[in-house]
């Protein structure tokens, strides 16, 4: 079990480290820290975790004709076949539109295209778990076959603008990053 000590500073907005131990570590994929924090008014709290996922990326692909490209699959966290965005793993050192563009023609077939970067939200305010790099990309053409060798299979759906706002309001499109990645898109789009 490794620890990591730092300095504790009095800042009255921020919390401040004291310790951080790692609890769990599987893969290089999914650490859990142990962590003791200061809090602004100098009280500790010694059992705050965290959970640390790899950063991902999630592309909102538009084509010529306006339609954005989804993936009709199983995903086993939420345990139903459903619509998703391409998207994927940042690998370390990687750059993460290099990352979006690389798990969009893997998952799709689909490149090219004019690509606005959007914000980097962060999955959960408390306890991070993962950075999202959301990206839209228009007027993506077909350039290849899919060939992601990804676990799940997947179909390429491709939806009016319209349709896909529609299929995150209904849940079909039940994956958080997505639903925020479509609404990011969106004000982009429109600005």
């Amino acid at each position: 079990m490794s620890t990591q000590r730092t300095s504790r500073h009095e800042d009255r907005d921020h919390w401040s480290l004291v310790e951080s131990s790692k609890v769990f570590e599987a893969c290089g994929r999914l650490r859990v820290l142990r962590q003791t924090v200061c809090l602004p008014d100098n009280r500790l709290v010694d059992d705050y975790y965290q959970i640390d996922l790899p950063s991902f990326a999630s592309v909102y692909a538009v084509t010529e004709d306006d339609r954005v490209l989804l993936l009709r699959q199983y995903k086993h966290g939420i345990g139903r076949v459903c619509l998703t965005l391409p998207g994927g793993q940042v690998d370390p050192g990687e750059d993460a539109e290099f990352s979006a563009r690389r798990e969009l023609l893997e998952e799709t077939g689909y490149g090219g295209g004019r690509w606005l970067a959007g914000p980097t939200l962060v999955l959960h305010g408390n306890q991070r778990i993962a950075s999202a790099h959301i990206f839209v990309a228009r007027h993506v053409i077909k350039l290849a076959d899919a060939n992601s060798g990804d676990l799940e299979d997947a179909t390429l759906i491709k939806l009016p603008r319209e349709q896909v706002r529609q299929a995150a309001l209904g849940g079909d499109l039940p994956v958080i990053s997505h639903v925020a990645t479509v609404g990011v898109a969106e004000m982009l789009l429109a600005g």
